[in-house]
């Protein structure tokens, strides 16, 4: 008996030591500001901070696995302090809600989950984390994106009209393509990675802006079913940066919702944090910024 005391308490020491690590090597890896102050935040601090919120939108660099697992660590604490929460994905689709219900509820295995749901790519590695939390915890999550064949078939057509008619209920009831700061920027990050025609660009950014009202519409529709339920929505960074995107399309269809928006920084190296933090306002409520090399 007093062995095996000895075994477990050896054992939970090594458990504690290893979570210990954990902590430290993300904590060298990023680090959180609160924009408007420019104090150093923590992952408590943001939790606490989000409780005076409707919705909590993280935008990521879908390849960094720092801020995957600040994603998840983030998770974590928010449900531990406000358990009526449901988790929303840019990473699944309108027309794969029932499966991913489905195997949140125990009715089919991850198997036919994932052969039923378009999973990304980087499923495994960056997002079945927060879908089995969600499934532990019996969370709910929001398959909220439109489906990938119609975001392609609109930027190729430019118009939804001869799109297949089963698929059409999940268009969002509101779908704008404005001109403005969003476009522009939108253009120029597109420039950024290839040279390309205006009309493709024009393409690809109906695409995108179907991709936001889809997402806003998802989210808003929710809220309105649950209001009090805590959603966190995880998508890509520019669909949120400088609140425009998602957060725009959200505030038109429900103004009075309360948004905190987490942006990521990359940067070579730690220096003044809190200036710069100040400096990027626009950007977002929290900045993470994360070292280049904690890819």
């Amino acid at each position: 008996m007093k062995l095996m005391m000895r075994s477990i308490t050896l054992l939970i020491a090594i458990w504690m030591t290893f979570f210990s690590l954990m902590a430290e090597a993300n904590a060298a890896a990023y680090q959180c500001y609160e924009t408007r102050s420019g104090k150093a935040m923590s992952i408590d601090d943001i939790s606490h901070l989000a409780r005076d919120y409707n919705v909590v939108i993280f935008g990521e660099y879908h390849d960094n696995q720092a801020l995957h697992r600040l994603e998840e660590e983030l998770l974590r604490v928010v449900y531990a302090q406000h358990s009526k929460l449901t988790i929303s994905l840019e990473m699944f689709e309108r027309d794969v809600q029932q499966p991913l219900n489905n195997y949140l509820t125990g009715d089919i295995n991850e198997t036919t989950f994932l052969a039923q749901s378009r999973p990304w790519a980087s499923y495994q590695s960056d997002y079945r984390p927060l879908v089995e939390f969600a499934k532990k915890k019996r969370l709910q999550v929001l398959a909220a994106n439109i489906p990938r064949p119609m975001a392609a078939h609109y930027a190729k057509q430019g118009s939804m009209e001869e799109a297949d008619e089963e698929m059409r209920q999940y268009l969002p009831a509101v779908h704008l393509t404005p001109d403005g700061e969003y476009k522009q920027r939108f253009f120029a990050q597109m420039q950024s990675i290839k040279a390309m025609p205006k009309e493709q660009m024009e393409a690809f950014y109906r695409a995108q802006c179907l991709k936001d009202d889809t997402m806003a519409e998802s989210i808003v529709e929710y809220h309105r079913l649950y209001p009090d339920r805590k959603i966190i929505h995880y998508q890509g960074d520019f669909h949120s940066r400088y609140r425009l995107g998602v957060i725009e399309k959200v505030q038109a269809l429900e103004p009075g919702l309360k948004i905190l928006v987490i942006t990521p920084v990359l940067v070579d190296d730690f220096g003044d944090e809190a200036a710069k933090a100040r400096n990027l306002q626009a950007d977002g409520d929290i900045v993470v910024f994360v070292k280049k090399t904690a890819l």
